[in-house]
């Protein structure tokens, strides 16, 4: 999600007012997480009143689904439309755009040990977005196998779970600043182990 450093003005009920919000709210999200963080500081970040805030997004746990479904369209971009191994290069993009934006990497990464808890605002979104991935990524291992680009014996249920495994702990690995390959290569590497055909030419 892009983010401004200059002055806002006067606002209104508008896109630019909510993108101002969710600026903010992506900002001190990333900065404690989401259970020390308060709509108070929220809005004095986007140059507003709590109720301006409020007019738009009426609680936290609102506002911080909306911060997070953002960056979910961004992968859908990436993503729609492909099936087989042409899916599972997509998830390469998506590391990639990982890998450009630091922030949203560790505001993702607080969040969903956070949200590990039942009673937590974001505990149902993480659980559905796993499942989305996991089912979806398992699509794509089999309509690669269906088009024989899968190698013969490889689980696509296994090796959706493995790619998740993958992707999350090379973050973490990346926001420690450790480890010698970055998440782009490992992704690539995983998956090019089940595929028959390098993803890349």
């Amino acid at each position: 999600m892009p983010r401004k450093t200059t002055q806002r003005g006067p606002y209104a009920k508008t896109p630019r007012t909510r993108e101002a919000i969710l600026e903010s709210a992506f900002e001190v999200f990333s900065r404690g997480g989401y259970l020390s963080s308060s709509m108070t500081e929220i809005a004095k970040g986007a140059g507003m009143t709590l109720p301006g805030v409020t007019n738009h997004f009426p609680t936290k746990a609102v506002l911080l689904e909306a911060v997070l479904r953002q960056r979910d369209i961004d992968a859908n971009v990436h993503l729609e439309g492909r099936i087989g191994a042409d899916m599972l290069k997509g998830l390469i993009a998506v590391a990639a755009r990982d890998e450009s934006d630091r922030e949203i990497t560790r505001l993702f990464a607080i969040l969903a040990a956070e949200a590990t808890t039942d009673d937590h605002p974001a505990h149902a979104y993480f659980r559905e977005r796993y499942e989305l991935i996991l089912n979806a990524v398992g699509k794509a291992f089999k309509e690669a196998e269906e088009l024989g680009q899968l190698k013969p014996g490889v689980d696509a249920v296994g090796a959706a779970q493995g790619y998740i495994a993958l992707s999350d702990g090379a973050q973490l690995q990346r926001l420690y600043g450790v480890g010698v390959r970055n998440q782009r290569e490992l992704v690539n590497g995983y998956l090019e182990n089940l595929l028959v055909k390098p993803l890349f030419d």
